[in-house]
């Protein structure tokens, strides 16, 4: 039990030293920027994802002409996704 609370003590001042530095400061507010920013880039392409294949369900709802269009758009994808 006494390690325990030593250990969480020891931690404790660790983090308060790191935190007392400009430096640490400096990288943490700028981890955390970056964090916030890719977490936004990263719903932005979810987003565009579902939106792509709810496009192609109602495609796939629609009937025969759609389909072509759906078929289409894959032949495209697939033709630009090639190096």
């Amino acid at each position: 039990m006494k390690i325990r609370n030593y250990s969480c003590g020891l931690i404790v001042t660790i983090v308060g030293l790191a935190l007392y530095s400009y430096y640490v400061r400096e990288l943490l507010t700028a981890l955390s920027l970056f964090s916030v920013a890719f977490f936004f880039l990263a719903l932005v392409g979810l987003g565009a994802l579902l939106i792509w294949c709810a496009s192609v369900q109602v495609a796939i709802w629609a009937g025969p002409a759609s389909r072509n269009v759906v078929a289409y758009s894959r032949r495209l994808i697939a033709a630009n996704a090639r190096p």
